[in-house]
């Protein structure tokens, strides 16, 4: 029988042992790592990323939000404030459910759209851009920034951004959003919903969402030099101003 990884709030959509999921992994999870033969993921990112590191083999997964885990080979786990990568199996099966997605929150929805908006721009600033079809890029950036979109299909879009960011990784607004993250507790979406509009600013990007407003004082200096820790954050076919970049953010 397979184990079911999942969250406090995905833990009674499927029958099975639970292993429930409370925040991000941390690098604890490792002492765990492919430990189970058999696993079914019910949740967000992190549980989806705790799923990968447990399993031994290739995992199943029915996603609640849009942060692209379901199509990578990789998990995200926090040492400390430092954001880490663990290499795994893509998902061998993903199934999305209406049923499962119903009850999340506007919020959450709209810090989840965030995430795969994100990966959309990550990967259409890289210099890597070039490996990737970039019309398939722009027209699942376009649906997800339609106001009138479906939660289901943010999900769906969700995992398409994900399978980008599995051939171009990620680049200079995950690594922002790694700091803001580590340092003050703020959510991955809301961080993300913070740095979009003013980096599409930096990289002259029309898109259609506001700026997520986060009513802490922000060591943006601090955020910059975190965030050039980071390979990611020069793997842009711009060369970054970091004043211009400092003076966005503020």
């Amino acid at each position: 029988m397979s184990l079911i990884v999942c969250s406090p709030s995905t833990q009674n959509f499927l029958k099975g042992e639970k292993f429930i999921v409370n925040n991000p992994p941390t690098k604890d999870i490792l002492s765990l790592k492919k430990s189970f033969n058999d696993i079914i993921a019910v949740g967000g990112g992190a549980v989806i990323d705790t799923a990968k590191i447990l399993s031994k083999n290739p995992i199943i997964c029915y996603p609640t939000t849009a942060a692209g885990a379901t199509a990578t080979s990789h998990s995200v786990y926090w040492d400390g404030d430092i954001k880490k990568n663990f290499h795994s199996y893509i998902p061998k099966e993903v199934i999305f459910e209406f049923k499962f997605i119903k009850s999340l929150s506007k919020d959450m929805l709209l810090y989840t759209k965030y995430d795969a908006i994100s990966h959309c721009l990550d990967v259409m600033w890289s210099k890597d851009f070039n490996k990737i079809d970039k019309i398939e890029v722009e027209n699942t950036l376009e649906k997800l920034t339609n106001p009138n979109i479906k939660p289901i299909d943010i999900i769906k879009l969700g995992h398409k951004a994900g399978t980008f960011i599995q051939k171009v990784p990620t680049t200079i607004l995950h690594a922002l959003s790694y700091p803001i993250t580590g340092k003050y507790g703020i959510s991955h979406g809301k961080a993300l919903g913070f740095l979009i509009p003013p980096l599409c600013e930096l990289f002259n990007q029309k898109i259609n969402i506001k700026k997520y407003n986060i009513s802490l004082d922000l060591d943006i200096s601090f955020i910059i030099n975190k965030a050039q820790t980071y390979p990611k954050f020069f793997n842009t076919s711009k060369k970054i101003n970091l004043n211009q970049l400092k003076k966005l953010l503020k």
